[in-house]
C-alpha cells in the first residue's frame, strides 16, 4: 500500500480557509494518511484578500503544538503556497530567504491583479487574452528557479466563462510543452492537485494528458495535494489518483 501524504492544505492561517490545524490532522488520520504539509497562502499583492495575512510565528506555534499532540501517528511538515507574480519577485525572494520551511509550492492565481477564477477576469478578454498571460506567467515562475514544486499547472481550465468552451490541451500545447520542458530541465516537480475533482472536473490539476507529456519529457516524480480549505477536502480522491499515477510510472514524493 502506498504511503500517502497530502502536501497542499490550508487552515485558518490562510484568509480563505475554515479548517483548524487540529481538524486537518484529525481528517488526515481518519483518511489513513501518513503525513501532511500545511501550505498556507503567502500573497504580496495588495489587491489580494490574503495580503498581509500570513503570520509565520502563529503558524509555527500550531505546527509545534500539533506535532506534540499527534506524535508518531502523523508526520507534519511546514510549508507555504506562494502566489507568484513577476512584479513581486523581489518580495518573494526576501520572504524565502527569511523563513525556514520544509516545502515551498509556487502557484499562479492572478493576472493583472485579478484572480483568474474570479468572474471579473474574463470580462472584455478574448480566449487568447485570458489564457496566454496565465501560461506566460507560469513559464516565468518556473524559469525563476525559486520553486522546486509547481502548483496546479492547468488551474486556468476552471476559468468562469461560458464563452470559451471546454478546456482543450491541444490548443495550448506549445505553451504547456515549453513549461514542462523547463520544469524537467530545472529538476522541479509537478504537484497533482485533486481539488479539481470537487470543482466539476473528472481529472486533477494538471490533467492526465499533461501528466503523460510530463512523463514523456523526462518527469519522474510528483507530489499530491488536496488543496483542502475545510476538513472534508483532506485526501480527496487520493487513492484513485495515486493508483493512476503508479500505472503511469510517476513516483510520489512526500514534500
Amino acid at each position: 500500500m502506498q504511503r500517502l501524504f497530502d502536501c497542499h492544505m490550508h487552515t485558518t492561517h490562510s484568509c480563505d480557509a475554515t479548517a483548524t490545524f487540529d481538524e486537518l490532522c484529525e481528517s488526515a488520520l481518519k483518511y489513513g494518511l501518513q503525513g501532511i504539509c500545511v501550505t498556507e497562502h503567502v500573497d504580496f499583492d495588495e489587491a489580494d484578500a490574503g495580503y498581509g495575512y500570513y503570520n509565520y510565528d502563529a503558524y509555527m506555534a500550531d505546527v509545534k503544538r500539533c506535532r506534540k499532540k499527534y506524535g508518531s501517528r502523523l508526520t507534519i511538515r511546514t510549508g507555504v503556497e506562494v502566489t507568484y507574480q513577476t512584479e513581486f519577485i523581489d518580495d518573494i525572494k526576501r520572504f524565502l530567504g527569511t523563513y525556514e520551511l520544509d516545502y515551498v509550492l509556487g502557484s499562479v492565481h492572478s493576472i493583472d491583479h485579478v484572480l483568474v477564477l474570479d468572474p471579473e477576469y474574463p470580462e472584455g478578454r478574448t480566449k487568447n487574452e485570458a489564457y496566454e498571460p496565465y501560461w506566460q506567467e507560469t513559464l516565468a515562475m518556473v524559469e525563476s528557479g525559486l520553486f522546486k514544486h509547481i502548483g496546479h499547472l492547468d488551474y486556468i481550465k476552471s476559468i468562469r466563462s461560458q464563452e470559451y468552451g471546454e478546456f482543450e490541451v491541444r490548443q495550448w500545447l506549445p505553451w504547456i510543452t515549453k513549461i514542462l520542458e523547463r520544469v524537467v530541465e530545472s529538476g522541479a516537480i509537478l504537484e497533482v492537485n485533486t481539488s479539481a475533482l470537487r470543482k466539476g472536473h473528472t481529472e486533477p490539476y494538471p490533467g492526465w494528458d499533461i501528466l503523460k507529456l510530463y512523463k514523456d519529457l523526462g518527469g519522474t516524480h510528483v507530489v499530491m495535494g488536496s488543496d483542502s480549505h475545510s476538513p472534508s477536502h483532506v485526501g480527496l480522491g487520493f487513492r484513485e489518483t495515486a493508483a493512476q499515477l503508479k500505472k503511469m510510472g510517476l513516483a510520489l514524493c512526500h514534500a
